[in-house]
């Protein structure tokens, strides 16, 4: 089977394919079709001296599909397959997979079987029984396609349906995702399956790496189900579009697209090269953006200039029918960025990145694999130079100034220390990834098959930082910081089968054992490095060693014709990431108060973590929703102990330690209903809560009460040449403020957040297709300007001479984004 084929499924996500089946198929019948598959394949018929495009109806195994647009399923959007095939004389493009088919339907369908076996189909993924893992949402191209966002953990949170994902806004281009509380470490987070993580936490992100209208599909997996993957606790998978295939031999194809959002003068700009043949093609995508600083609802500038180029490319060709190759680049030059309300601006960062993907399926066998190498580069240097630092009504580093100012006179109060006296302070560092990844699966039938494979992933990291306080005169001015050059070496295998017991339960189960080390360069550590005694020797361990067990048994069964249910458990044990181990008193913004100075710990145990997740889903003609609940108890939890007094420079004093036992629980629920024929209404709501249970008290970084309400209005022509949808998301009152255990034997936990109004904000969103060539996008953030923030913002806390400085949330905020295809 072509990827021709693949291109054209993918371009039909939703399709209730069931209507199809009633078609006359003149050439062959439903009962031809192998009976080889988790998920029945859609196939291509052919007329004579026409071609013909028909889905054959996948078996009722739905799976957790977040919708493939904000707007919903329900719009019957795009133009049809059908017309777009003759008009373009059964040629495939880019354009038919960034605006994807999506045939009138009733409604949004969460349970689209077609979605997974295309997502599937469409990445080469080796999938065992994904459509039974319960937390489970699959987040498609169309998605991405309309929305003028280019990051893509924003994109995740602003989705209807993904309640799971939440993150911290560091800077408009720049989101700490947090995926039902788990954190950066606990999240294995892969592109195109090689595995990605910021050079540095607060000043990275790795899901800003490329222009997010060339995604496939993501996936989030928000338990330690994804084993295949990595010993994580949860996953996030990008894949992004395959390279194109044309039937009627070579050609060539461009998009052009442009962005523009009024709150902080954002610009993003992109232009897509695209060709190819029948059995090869490639992309090359140049994507630029630009922005200023936001205004807040009251007004408040917060300080977020960006400047970023990026470029993604890719080559493919079918090495025989079942075979095929896929090459990624990826490129990212980021200019001056800024960060509000943290130590550090970033002045510049690169980052280099390629993927190779072999990619096999055999339908007559059902056996399948893919091998996945991946090489990976990111450096990055910066200052606290920027005028930012130091705005009047944005005051961040005169905080440090004065308290570096008093901590002199306290020495002796006869210095003369001019009130223009700064601190200067540098910081740069580089992480290369790289590895490789293989996967073979044997899908014996429609209910049955087995999995299993191997990976190797290797990570190098190194972060310095150098400060200048000799404007202060204290004695040793000058002196640095940071994380010695640090290694993971992470072997391991994993396999997982997939088994009908009945006509109505399904199981899947899955096991992995790594063996995973790190270690650090004592060659680099400075003489006051918290990893030595007082005679200057290391007197702690710096290699590591550690063996990482996962498993997990899923339940899918279908209660009746229209409820299912899916339940089961998982357990995953996680390597702590090399800043928790080797951090020698970075100063890094990992908490909501801002300044912390990070000692890790070599000694850190492996996290252990035992998930337990039920989900009940119903699916009627015009109504849908689902309701999921999850508990773990985490053994070894990493967190950390705090000193209640600020150091010198003003930051929190942090050290990485294991607490015995934490707790995480909570649930999302969905709904929506179709009022009337292009009318639908939606609903949900999420809570987690996690908890310290040595200490009894909450863990930090943990999101209020949240809940969604809207509307989406929709074209039911079939043309679907608009769509609209009005929302509003409402967030509670966050008092479960997260604590830390005191360094000081004896003192009492150590609070470090305040509490977060609740809120709630509104938006506008839509489309308009003029043409088939044309896609105008739009819409209004906040319609009514509110003024309100994040529980997971950083702020600054008042002290004697400055109010608090919070990271307020962007206020009213249009945009509008044009993309026009050639």
């Amino acid at each position: 089977m072509s990827l021709r084929l693949y291109f054209r499924v993918f371009v039909f996500i939703g399709v209730l394919v069931s209507s199809l089946s009633q078609t006359d198929r003149s050439s062959q019948s439903i009962a031809d079709e192998p009976e080889y598959y988790l998920l029945k394949k859609a196939q291509y018929y052919f007329g004579d001296g026409a071609e013909e495009i028909r889905l054959v109806q996948a078996e009722s195994t739905p799976a957790e599909i977040t919708q493939p647009a904000d707007f919903g399923v329900d719009q019957s959007q795009f133009t049809g397959l059908g017309n777009t095939a003759n008009e373009l004389g059964g040629r495939l493009d880019l354009s038919e997979l960034l605006e994807p088919e999506l045939p009138s339907s009733a409604g949004t369908s969460l349970n689209s079987p077609a979605e997974v076996a295309n997502f599937e189909e469409l990445t080469g993924q080796v999938q065992t029984a994904a459509a039974t893992t319960a937390p489970l949402d699959i987040v498609p191209a169309s998605t991405f396609n309309l929305v003028t966002l280019p990051d893509v953990a924003q994109t995740l949170i602003d989705v209807a349906t993904t309640q799971t994902v939440k993150a911290r806004r560091r800077s408009p281009i720049g989101f700490d995702p947090r995926v039902r509380g788990y954190y950066e470490g606990q999240i294995q987070t892969t592109l195109d399956g090689g595995f990605q993580t910021p050079v540095r936490g607060d000043l990275d992100a790795a899901l800003a790496k490329f222009d997010s209208g060339l995604i496939g599909s993501t996936e989030v997996i928000s338990g330690p189900y994804g084993l295949r993957y990595g010993s994580g606790f949860s996953f996030i998978n990008v894949t992004s579009l395959p390279t194109p295939r044309y039937e009627g031999g070579k050609e060539k194809h461009l998009r052009l697209g442009s962005h523009v959002r009024a709150n902080g003068g954002q610009t993003f700009n992109t232009a897509t090269f695209l060709g190819g043949s029948r059995r090869s093609g490639y992309y090359a995508n140049v994507s630029y953006r630009k922005g200023s600083d936001y205004d807040a609802g009251n007004g408040l500038d917060i300080p977020s200039s960006y400047g970023a180029l990026s470029v993604l490319s890719g080559y493919g060709f079918d090495i025989d029918d079942e075979t095929h190759s896929e090459t990624k680049f990826s490129f990212l030059n980021q200019g001056e960025t800024e960060y509000a309300a943290q130590f550090f601006d970033v002045d510049d960062l690169k980052h280099y990145g390629i993927t190779q993907n072999l990619i096999h399926r055999n339908e007559c066998t059902g056996l399948g694999y893919r091998m996945t190498a991946w090489l990976s580069n990111t450096e990055f240097d910066g200052d606290t130079t920027m005028d930012s630092k130091r705005k009047n009504n944005f005051p961040v580093l005169q905080r440090v100034d004065d308290a570096l100012r008093t901590a002199s006179l306290s020495e002796d109060p006869n210095r003369a220390i001019p009130s223009s006296a700064e601190f200067l302070g540098q910081v740069d560092g580089d992480l290369t990834t790289a590895g490789i990844r293989a996967g073979v699966t044997r899908e014996i039938n429609e209910e049955s098959s087995i999995g299993a494979g191997m990976d190797f992933r290797y990570v190098q990291q190194r972060i310095r930082e150098r400060y200048d306080l000799s404007q202060f005169q204290i004695d040793d001015p000058i002196f640095g910081t940071g994380l010695p050059t640090a290694e993971v070496f992470d072997p391991g295998v994993y396999t997982e089968l997939a088994e009908g017991l009945t006509e109505d339960w399904r199981i899947a189960m899955g096991a992995r054992l790594a063996f995973a080390s790190t270690q650090a360069d004592a060659a680099e550590l400075g003489e006051n490095s918290n990893f030595k005694d007082v005679n200057g020797n290391v007197n702690r361990d710096l290699d590591v060693s550690d063996i990482l067990g996962s498993f997990y048994l899923m339940n899918d069964i279908d209660l009746a014709k229209h409820w299912r249910t899916k339940f089961g458990f998982g357990y995953a044990e996680r390597l702590p990431n090399l800043t928790d181990r080797y951090s020698d008193g970075l100063f890094l913004a990992i908490i909501q108060s801002g300044f912390s100075r990070v000692n890790g710990n070599p000694e850190l145990s492996k996290e252990r973590n035992w998930q337990v997740d039920a989900r009940l889903d119903a699916d009627y003609e015009n109504v849908r929703g689902h309701i999921s609940v999850f508990h773990s108890w985490i053994l070894d939890y990493v967190t950390y102990a705090a000193n209640p007094i600020n150091d010198p420079l003003g930051a929190r004093l942090l050290t990485a330690l294991n607490t015995d036992y934490a707790t995480m629980m909570g649930f999302e629920m969905y709904g929506e209903a179709d009022l009337l024929e292009g009318v639908q209404t939606f609903a949900g709501l999420s809570y987690l809560e996690g908890r310290d249970q040595v200490i009894h008290q909450p863990l930090s970084g943990i999101t209020p009460l949240e809940g969604r309400i809207g509307i989406r209005l929709s074209d039911v022509s079939g043309d679907a040449a608009w769509g609209l949808e009005w929302g509003l998301r409402m967030a509670a009152r966050q008092d479960r403020l997260g604590t830390l255990r005191s360094v000081q034997d004896g003192l009492p936990p150590v609070t470090l957040e305040t509490e977060t109004p609740g809120f709630g904000v509104s938006y506008l969103r839509g489309y308009l297709r003029p043409s088939d060539r044309v896609s105008i996008t739009g819409g209004i953030d906040n319609l009514f300007d509110k003024n309100y923030y994040e529980h997971l913002n950083l702020r600054l806390p008042a002290d004697d001479t400055y109010g608090p400085t919070v990271v307020l949330s962007p206020g009213f905020t249009p945009y509008v984004g044009v993309e026009v295809e050639y």
